[in-house]
């Protein structure tokens, strides 16, 4: 199966660039001050991560049909459709609320993507990807974060905070697959066939919780911003870490650089049995 190529990676850079995220996860909010009233941050970034993942389809004869997808930063010339991130966090004293939205829309080819296995009620039988003549997929995920905190600790050290919200992931693919012959069950019958299409829909809700904060650097205008959270619910387990270094450039904006890391582990008869999505992040903090 084949798809028209994407924008590439210039027009992914331009689409999330321009996006406010989750201000907490590429920095952390400024200084609380007591009586301080409404304050909001944004945060546009870049965020190009390897996204590693292991889904579980019904497949033709019944059964199930492992996918394992394994995509890189190179592979974003040609892989992603389209992307959009959008989040922010609105804080009052020290009450803050925060969001987040990360949509990714691509066609996976061959490279990027292999039938691994396939469970036919008797266990997995492994699918050689030598025996792959050709696999497409079109998928599309949507990842919502809302969250309150409240900041237990702050001083000119930094501030710490508490956080606790839900997760959204909503997942769907549709993988058209061609082998060189079928695959067969111990007992001869047909576990799958030659040729055929898996489909995967998907939605998840969990509950998370976790801590989000900075560490002045003293007697500079660098500070380290760092996220954590981890959740369960309609996956098994979800969790999320970031850590940076950032700087103060005017009274309204800082700069920042960190790494990113989102996974999701489920044990399910079919959908997502492993997501991981893990890469540096370019940002810059704008308060108002």
């Amino acid at each position: 199966m084949h798809f028209r190529p994407s924008l590439g990676a210039a027009a992914l850079c331009a689409i999330v660039a321009a996006s406010p995220a989750r201000a907490q996860l590429a920095s952390s909010p400024p200084s609380v001050e007591s009586g301080a009233g409404w304050s909001f941050v944004v945060n546009p970034y870049i965020w190009l991560p390897r996204i590693s993942q292991t889904l579980q389809a019904t497949g033709p004869q019944g059964g199930t049909v492992s996918t394992t997808v394994e995509a890189g930063f190179t592979d974003y010339l040609t892989l992603v459709n389209f992307a959009a991130m959008v989040g922010g966090v609105a804080r009052y004293d020290r009450f803050s609320v925060m969001t987040d939205l990360v949509y990714i829309n691509d066609s996976l080819t061959s490279s990027t993507i292999h039938l691994s296995s396939v469970n036919p009620g008797s266990g997995p039988i492994d699918i050689p990807r030598s025996v792959q003549v050709g696999t497409g997929t079109r998928m599309a995920m949507t990842v919502w974060s809302l969250a309150g905190g409240y900041t237990l600790l702050q001083g000119d050290w930094g501030n710490l905070d508490a956080l606790a919200g839900l997760r959204m992931v909503t997942f769907s693919s549709t993988t058209n697959y061609q082998l060189d012959t079928d695959v067969q069950a111990p007992d001869h019958t047909l576990a799958l066939s030659r040729g055929g299409t898996l489909n995967i829909d998907k939605a998840y809700f969990d509950a998370i919780g976790g801590v989000t904060g900075r560490i002045n650097i003293p007697n500079s205008k660098f500070y380290l911003p760092f996220y954590f959270d981890a959740g369960t619910g309609g996956l098994q387990f979800t969790w999320q870490v970031y850590g940076g270094v950032a700087r103060s450039v005017t009274n309204w904006a800082d700069l920042s650089a960190g790494y990113r890391h989102l996974a999701f582990e489920n044990n399910p008869v079919t959908g997502v049995h492993h997501m991981s999505l893990s890469g540096f992040i370019l940002g810059a903090n704008i308060h108002f």
